[in-house]
């Protein structure tokens, strides 16, 4: 069955959107034991410069390294998205990664309609500050504030089977593989095609 067969009424979408992105926001700034988690800003441009220009990071993300003015068109795309919602990950005061949320009605089969909302969910961390728990610590606080106070659905997420810290954190964050995409991508390099995992994670599963 195509998926086109499902029902997703894009011109009623903001409203269940509009609310739920309302709720997370109003639940935010959270703290963990070492994080802030707050809304991005546009004063923050520079800090997520600081790693998503490095190779390192961007391998398995969807952009390659930026310069500056890459970054500042990123962040400035980022704000200006009404269904999404850009998350910093401070420790000591500095920024040191961030989440990205996009909202989106869930789909059903006509001529029903739902009011819950799905959310997408990436993230992307310094690596001067990777292994050592704060990515599971920042996204675990950030899915749970998703489907408790935003009262989200249900939370997808994609990442490449290369990138095996990614998967291994949404697995102990009790996220499902539901399927994997075989040989979906070329890598930047070129000559290897890489495997799309699908994960995700339900209100109830909880």
């Amino acid at each position: 069955m195509s998926p086109s067969s499902a029902s997703d009424d894009s011109s009623a979408a903001p409203v269940p959107v509009a609310a739920a992105r309302a709720r997370i926001v109003g639940a935010l700034p959270r703290h963990t034991s070492r994080l802030v988690l707050r809304e991005l800003t546009l004063a923050d441009i520079e800090a997520v410069h600081a790693y998503r220009s490095l190779p390192e990071v961007t391998r398995y993300l969807g952009h390659p390294p930026l310069d500056p003015d890459g970054t500042r068109d990123l962040v400035h795309r980022w704000l200006g998205d009404p269904a999404a919602l850009s998350v910093a990950l401070e420790l000591g005061g500095e920024v040191i990664g961030d989440m990205r949320l996009w909202f989106r009605r869930s789909s059903a089969m006509s001529p029903a309609v739902t009011e819950e909302v799905d959310a997408g969910l990436g993230y992307a961390l310094h690596p001067d500050h990777q292994r050592r728990g704060l990515a599971t610590e920042a996204v675990g606080e950030v899915v749970q504030l998703v489907l408790d106070a935003g009262g989200v659905r249900r939370i997808t997420a994609r990442v490449f089977a290369a990138a095996r810290p990614s998967s291994a954190l949404l697995r102990r964050l009790g996220f499902h593989l539901d399927g994997v995409d075989r040989a979906a991508v070329l890598a930047p390099e070129g000559g290897a095609w890489w495997d799309d995992e699908c994960w995700s994670l339900l209100q109830s599963d909880g």
